[in-house]
């Protein structure tokens, strides 16, 4: 069983990704909005189920996304008891630009009062997708291509890593890690998720493809454009899928490039 969390398709490319490798069933954390309990097609589970339980997820600012340890958190007491009944194997996989810093060490603390370890933590790096502050901007084409043309070899060896049951920590955790972790991580969740700044611009035509890309349906659509409700998880997926670049987060994202790794380009290794 493996549980996801992805905004602009990175995390679910990986899911999908071993969910072939592994045999295990995918499920996304959070339901689109108008088929609440659904996620890739299965009800959410009530009860655990598989030779694993795994969760993948996106690191946000070196820490691991806010709604993520909510999902965690509020998953029910039942369920946890029968991992433990069952000595179900959890792991975690994180996608990251880059490098993870202390994030292993977050989610290990979210499992533990939940009465779990993981057994393994690995991360997987594939392209940036953060515009929101200066100096912050999407990969070079070449640097996507090139980071997307190398993670199969390394989702398999993590694939490898999960069926042989291997114990580690294999994450890129990037220089200074206890600082980013402890102190940018705080800031982001403090500062970094504010709705309020989302806007479209006039190149907006009303498609509705952010409001149907938002996963946390936090976006319905006025008199034909965007309004943004205050349940932002600061994905960026609304702006990523935007065909128009016509999403816009203050003044933040002017000039910044966008990513989007589409369904059809994830569905194969």
């Amino acid at each position: 069983m493996i549980f996801y969390f992805s905004g602009t398709g990175n995390s679910r490319y990986v899911a999908h990704s071993l969910e072939r490798e592994l045999g295990e069933k995918t499920f996304f954390m959070f339901p689109p909005s108008g088929d609440k309990g659904k996620n890739d097609g299965a009800a959410l589970p009530l009860c655990p189920d598989g030779d694993s339980l795994g969760f993948i997820f996106p690191v946000y600012s070196w820490g691991v996304p806010p709604n993520v340890i909510d999902f965690i958190t509020r998953l029910p007491d039942g369920f946890w008891t029968d991992v433990m009944v069952k000595q179900i194997p959890v792991w975690v996989v994180m996608t990251c630009g880059d490098e993870v810093a202390m994030a292993p060490e977050m989610i290990t603390s979210v499992l533990k009062k939940r009465g779990v370890a993981p057994e393994s933590i690995w991360s997987v790096i594939m392209p940036n997708n953060y515009v929101l502050l200066p100096g912050f901007d999407v990969d070079s084409k070449e640097l996507e291509n090139k980071k997307l043309s190398e993670c199969g070899s390394r989702i398999r060896e993590v694939a490898e890593g999960i069926r042989s049951g291997r114990k580690t920590i294999d994450v890129v955790r990037g220089s200074l890690p206890g600082l980013k972790t402890s102190l940018v991580y705080p800031l982001f969740r403090r500062w970094g998720i504010s709705p309020a700044k989302w806007r479209s611009t006039e190149g907006c035509v009303g498609c509705g493809i952010c409001a149907r890309s938002c996963p946390e349906g936090n976006i319905r659509l006025a008199d034909g454009r965007p309004v943004w409700e205050k349940n932002c998880c600061s994905c960026l997926a609304c702006y990523h899928s935007c065909p128009r670049h016509a999403v816009e987060y203050g003044n933040a994202t002017k000039r910044k490039g966008q990513y989007f790794l589409d369904k059809k380009r994830g569905s194969v290794i």
